[in-house]
């Protein structure tokens, strides 16, 4: 019932098209009554009586009773396939605006190939439910219900030994349901556990490759694979048992109806047409029974897929804007870290503990340290996409939670050592943050990353489409792309993470120039792993293990003789051994 309740708002807008559409399937089940009602003056007037009229009449209104049928059928497929269909389409929509309403942490703690099941799989089965079990539930009950009155209208005590199969047929499914819910729950999350597998080795076929571990992904695969069959067959079983069964109390009713009809037919109590229609009956009941019997499989499935689907949407995120935020126009003074300390939801050591510093409007602060020693965390806290858990952000005097967090992203620039670019165009990808930017704009922006040089190169230029992930280019491009996409924004801050990290020496010196140039009139902070590429940096914050260790100027953070000087030599001594 919780799940039929979540769903409602779905069904609420569409109650005119469900209305309709019960109301169609209403006259599809009086026709489905009324073809079997035709054999009664068929069997007694025209094989037995040898009525001529009466032959005429049926040969007419046979033709009449399947072109209505036609009609209704037709209409009721549609309007089923219909709200299948919009009804579906609406939750994919929901779904996907609300994960992208989610914070970053929902995403970390998530395996991306599940989090797909419930967008395809699930919403699938839902789609299903949708869509037939309202025709099992009302069309085919009504079908059966009217085959009943009729049966009753013949003979009143052969329908009762008719019905004695409900009982046995409400007990057995409603043992079944419950086997059926949860297989069909657990075969759902390994689906998701196989599609992250399938992901996981995609994206990963380099590795794979390389480090010769084909046999070893294939067996993790078989191993998900076999859990699904042998979870999937529990739920067949379920579901394979519930026909024959109801196929086996059918033909025990049946066998005693045949029995006290042949003799009530034998003592000339019954006509033949009057048992025929009775017997047609119970045989057109058969096929809306088995679809009722079903309805429970299919029920089941929808349910526990709107389940995961519905547990989604339950997910909030973790950073929320206030009812009376701000709305960030520009940098205008400076941005304090005031005894911030984070730690992920996921860890229990501190990514960031007891952080302090300034950075005024205009400067360039370089962030150096060790792999893991909280430099990126910094990026993130700036962004956003995560909240500290203890001390304040502040920028220009407020702090950051005071603000939309939409509009600080919009004044910010990112560069990030991973470059994610979209199956779509050069000028789509670089305008990714500022839409309405001009082609002039851009060209700039291209020029000023050093990346227009390749992009004239390339077939159709700026509409050039970039493939899955921007594999078409190099790494090398695909960053100066993601430069030029921060650069096009004409951000108040510039984030750069590692952002030449995967340029060759010439571009990376190309490209530092060009940065450097951007950030003379812009606030920037830059995540570096190469000490060179931030020595000329107003400021360097060194990070060591989420502790703020050193900080100074180039010059004097090598006078310390600290962790920044180690790093500097370990780096000359990499370089030129």
């Amino acid at each position: 019932m919780r799940s039929l309740k979540r769903l409602k708002p779905y069904l609420k807008p569409h109650a005119r098209r469900i209305a309709q559409a019960c109301v169609v399937m209403v006259f599809v089940a009086i026709f489905n009554g009324a073809m079997v009602w035709l054999l009664k003056p068929v069997v007694d007037y025209v094989f037995i009586k040898k009525d001529p009229r009466i032959l005429i009449g049926v040969v007419l209104i046979i033709p009449v009773i399947f072109l209505a049928k036609m009609i209704f059928t037709y209409a009721q497929a549609y309007l089923m396939s219909y709200l299948g269909q919009i009804i579906t389409q609406e939750i994919r929509e929901d779904l996907f605006r609300h994960l992208h309403e989610l914070s970053l942490e929902f995403f970390w703690r998530s395996r991306s190939g599940d989090i797909l099941s419930r967008l395809t799989n699930d919403l699938t089965r839902v789609q299903d439910g949708i869509q037939f079990v309202p025709l099992y539930l009302v069309r085919d009950s009504l079908t059966v219900l009217i085959l009943l009155v009729v049966m009753f209208f013949i003979h009143w005590q052969f329908a009762l030994t008719a019905l004695l199969t409900i009982p046995f047929a409400v007990a057995v499914l409603a043992v079944l349901g419950k086997k059926l819910r949860s297989s069909s729950r657990k075969s759902q999350e390994i689906i998701g556990e196989l599609y992250s597998r399938f992901q996981e080795s995609l994206q990963g076929m380099l590795v794979v490759k390389a480090f010769n571990y084909e046999s070893g992904a294939i067996a993790r695969f078989q191993v998900e694979n076999d859990a699904l069959f042998n979870q999937m067959m529990r739920y067949f079983r379920a579901t394979a048992l519930s026909g024959p069964l109801m196929e086996f109390l059918g033909s025990l009713i049946m066998a005693a109806v045949i029995w006290q009809g042949g003799r009530e037919i034998l003592a000339f109590k019954m006509t033949p047409g009057s048992f025929f229609v009775f017997l047609g009956s119970f045989f057109a009941a058969y096929a809306p029974i088995k679809n009722i019997s079903q309805l429970n499989s299919k029920l089941q499935m929808a349910l526990a897929s709107s389940d995961r689907i519905f547990q989604v949407f339950d997910e909030k995120p973790s950073v929320v804007d206030k009812p009376n935020a701000l709305r960030f126009e520009s940098l205008k003074s400076s941005i304090e870290f005031e005894n911030v300390s984070f730690r992920y939801a996921s860890q229990e050591r501190w990514a960031l503990k007891n952080v302090s510093f300034k950075i005024e409007a205009g400067q360039t602060i370089g962030v150096v340290g060790p792999s893991g020693s909280g430099k990126t965390t910094l990026v993130y806290l700036m962004l956003r996409l995560f909240d500290p858990n203890e001390g304040r952000i502040l920028i220009d005097g407020k702090d950051i939670r005071d603000y939309f967090a939409s509009s600080l992203r919009a004044k910010i620039g990112l560069v990030n050592q991973e470059t994610v670019l979209f199956n779509d165009t050069v000028s789509a990808n670089v305008s990714l943050g500022t839409p309405h930017a001009t082609k002039e704009e851009i060209i700039e922006a291209l020029k000023i990353a050093d990346a227009y040089g390749f992009v004239e190169r390339l077939e159709n230029g700026l509409d050039a489409q970039l493939g899955d992930r921007g594999l078409k280019l190099s790494g090398g491009e695909r960053q100066r792309l993601a430069i030029a996409r921060a650069v096009l924004k004409k951000p108040s801050l510039l984030l750069l993470d590692e952002a030449t990290s995967n340029l060759d020496t010439a571009s990376e010196k190309s490209v530092q120039v060009a940065l450097e140039r951007v950030s003379k009139n812009e606030t920037t902070l830059a995540v570096a792993h190469r000490l060179s590429s931030v020595k000329n940096a107003d400021r360097i914050l060194v990070f060591n293990h989420g502790n703020l260790a050193e900080s100074g100027n180039h010059e004097e953070l090598l006078a310390l003789n600290g962790l920044y000087a180690t790093l500097e030599r370990f780096q000359k001594i990499s370089v030129d051994p």
